[in-house]
């Protein structure tokens, strides 16, 4: 009923006041049809109905039973509010009921809020077994990818590698020493064999080193490490931005990946890029979507960081900062204070680097403070950049990406990186996610189509200008995998048989996989690049007493073949800088070791590897030979 004015009219601000509460509950009433259960919808949508068309809200009143018994009124809340609702609705007259228009509109806001929250319950429960089915198959398919990893994780891949064994050393006398090989103090990128590596995986072995102690599985385990990391944050980057079951698949399409298992068994500088980055990225993108100046800091934190995984990072990160961050400004989704707060831990943890160049370019000296060196390294390979190669370039950056290179340790040709069955699959992912990109610029939108297009580019660029391999290219290899999933998923949409089918597959072909890598490759290594004998034969000459006093002739097959008696010996890098001779860039001796070196001389070990014409000299010359095993002999007097 209306409330009269004394002159028989109606005030127009309750008039007003009637009509938007009637096109409230309206509103309300259309909400419930739609997602609500029938019984409940049809007695609560009938009942504000009924108030919107009578312009009556002393009606509520006669249908206060029934929302008395939709709504979960039993706790101490829900009960206050309606003690409220009941004191309006028992009054009278309508000027009444107004005294407490604030009051009714927040129970209003409070049934739809119970409304929402009841039907988020009952999804809740029915999804129940769906969620509990995802979360089982998530934590599986993680099982299996770390302990397929851990498996033999300091016997295969058989031998050390030669810029493993560097890192080793460097490693373990960064950890019981403080500098490198060479008797410098913390280097801020590691002369290793003159040319540079990256110095972050060996200050994190130096750490696991004082932990776990000198072994090949201690220095392994950065890499394994950091592999699970990727794997976290494969998951989390993608459900951030789609459902979990594309995550899921994505995460298998990880585990499963022949590229990212072979890299994280074996100790390799540049392999913590792709980790790093991927941290890195999802951290930027936490950033942008909260607008959260802690993000931006950690996120320039990260990216500070990577710089120091590898130096193709100094191209890489600069050019996917540059596309995203244009864009986000395009978009009107980053400020110019959040990009300074991005950028000032980024741009100090460079400043080190920044002067490392400029040292190696010339412009300046080395520096050398106590907690700090900045080298010059012996060859600076700035001329690995080369415009004029760029047709080969794309050509092997094409073949790296999904099929092999010169390395039989990165990739098996026969399985290629990512299964030679996932190219057409990752092409028509590639095609669905630019139509994505498209609309998401037009929509001014982060998307995580957007996020890979950039890292898809940026390591694209970088790559033409140097020679692609797989090794170099790896911060790519998250977003092929993502246009893989994407591609399996337009190919099996509707499909439940198909998907099943071509999952089916690619869990074949890990188990084929992994039969070759710890069968026929985890049996024989036949790579120069890995020694399989060199430490434990200088191991063995050490703690036998009749090789006590002599020099030692080393002529084992090895690239760099000093690191490994380095490695064996557990020599100091003082005696090591003492005693050293090198000439252009070639270690001929140390302490007792001598390398490259045909002389025969009676103090002297000889120690050859599947040399017949070099043995059957020395045994004319009076020396007697040891077999230490079918291909390394030890000839002495």
């Amino acid at each position: 009923m209306a409330v009269p004015m004394k002159n028989g009219g109606m005030k127009p601000t309750k008039v007003i006041y009637y009509v938007v509460l009637s096109g409230i509950t309206t509103g309300i009433g259309a909400f419930f049809r739609k997602h609500s259960r029938r019984n409940i919808a049809r007695n609560y949508c009938n009942m504000l109905g009924f108030f919107s068309r009578s312009n009556d809200i002393y009606c509520i009143w006669r249908a206060y039973p029934r929302i008395k018994q939709i709504i979960p009124w039993q706790n101490d809340s829900n009960r206050k509010c309606f003690r409220i609702y009941n004191r309006c609705i028992c009054n009278e007259y309508i000027k009444d009921l107004l005294k407490y228009k604030k009051r009714f509109d927040k129970i209003i806001v409070m049934i739809i809020k119970i409304k929402i929250k009841e039907k988020n319950m009952k999804n809740i429960e029915t999804n129940k077994k769906q969620i509990d089915k995802y979360t089982i198959i998530l934590i599986l398919i993680m099982l299996i990818g770390i302990i397929t990893r851990i498996i033999g994780l300091g016997k295969i891949p058989i031998g050390i590698n030669v810029d493993e064994a560097g890192t080793m050393y460097d490693a373990y006398t960064i950890a019981n020493y403080g500098t490198d090989r060479f008797g410098n103090t913390y280097p801020v990128y590691m002369i290793n064999y003159g040319g540079g590596q990256s110095a972050l995986y060996t200050y994190l072995a130096a750490i696991f080193i004082k932990l776990f102690g000198f072994s090949l599985t201690t220095i392994r385990l950065p890499a394994l490490l950091f592999s699970i990391l990727y794997l976290i944050f494969g998951f989390l980057l993608t459900k951030d931005f789609k459902n979990k079951k594309i995550a899921i698949l994505v995460e298998l399409l990880i585990v499963i990946c022949p590229w990212h298992f072979m890299q994280s068994r074996w100790a390799l500088d540049c392999n913590l890029l792709s980790s790093m980055l991927l941290v890195s990225i999802y951290t930027f993108t936490r950033a942008l979507k909260l607008k959260s100046k802690k993000k931006y800091f950690l996120a320039g934190i990260f990216l500070g960081i990577t710089l120091y995984t590898y130096a193709l990072s100094y191209i890489i990160i600069p050019i996917l900062l540059l596309i995203l961050i244009t864009y986000m400004l395009y978009a009107k989704k980053i400020k110019t204070s959040d990009i300074i707060v991005l950028g000032i831990p980024l741009g100090l943890l460079a400043i080190p680097l920044i002067l490392s160049l400029l040292v190696n370019y010339g412009v300046i000296e080395e520096i050398r403070l106590p907690f700090m060196s900045i080298l010059k390294m012996w060859v600076f390979r700035n001329g690995e950049i080369n415009f004029s190669n760029i047709l080969h370039n794309i050509v092997m950056l094409i073949k790296s990406m999904f099929a092999f290179d010169i390395n039989d340790y990165n990739s098996f040709p026969i399985f290629g990186t990512l299964y030679y069955i996932s190219i057409p699959f990752t092409i028509f992912g590639f095609i669905d996610s630019i139509k994505n990109v498209k609309k998401d610029i037009k929509e001014k939108s982060l998307s995580l189509d957007i996020v890979m297009l950039a890292n898809f580019l940026s390591v694209c660029v970088c790559n033409i200008l140097v020679e692609a391999g797989i090794n170099r290219i790896n911060a790519i290899y998250i977003s092929l995998i993502y246009y893989t999933a994407l591609g399996i998923i337009y190919v099996s949409e509707n499909r439940a048989k198909v998907f099943k089918f071509i999952i089916g597959v690619y869990i074949m072909c890990y188990i084929t996989f992994l039969s070759y890598y710890f069968g026929i490759y985890g049996k024989e290594n036949t790579n120069l690049s890995f020694n399989n004998d060199a430490v434990e034969v200088v191991k063995y000459i050490e703690e036998n007493e009749k090789f006590d006093g002599k020099k030692i002739n080393f002529r084992l097959y090895a690239i760099q073949p000093y690191i490994y008696t380095l490695i064996g010996n557990e020599t100091s890098p003082q005696e090591f800088m003492n005693t050293v001779v090198i000439q252009r860039g070639a270690v001929l001796s140390y302490s007792r070791y001598i390398f490259y070196n045909s002389e025969i001389k009676d103090d002297t070990i000889y120690v050859i590897q599947n040399d017949e014409k070099s043995k059957n000299i020395l045994m004319e010359n009076g020396f007697k030979v040891e077999e230490y095993n079918q291909y390394i002999d030890i000839l002495y007097k």
